[in-house]
């Protein structure tokens, strides 16, 4: 059996609030979450579809596409 433990949650400044929320993973395309994240670092779509911040064509199940977001969130 699976032992699940809690784990605190993230939650964004209120005055950040708007630059973080972001649409859910699965909506959007790689093409459509670069162009909402363009221009907006504060954006959690780079976290949750690292691959954006990589080169175009990466694929999305790679090694370098996990440590990406796992960077991307610790600097969150």
């Amino acid at each position: 059996m699976a032992t699940l433990h809690p784990f605190r949650a993230l939650r964004p400044h209120p005055d950040a609030a708007a630059a973080v929320a972001s649409v859910p993973y699965d909506v959007v395309s790689v093409e459509e979450a670069r162009h909402l994240a363009d221009g907006n670092p504060r954006s959690f779509l780079h976290v949750i579809r690292p691959e954006i911040d990589l080169p175009a064509g990466t694929d999305e199940h790679a090694d370098a596409v996990y440590e990406q977001g796992a960077e991307t969130l610790r600097r969150f």
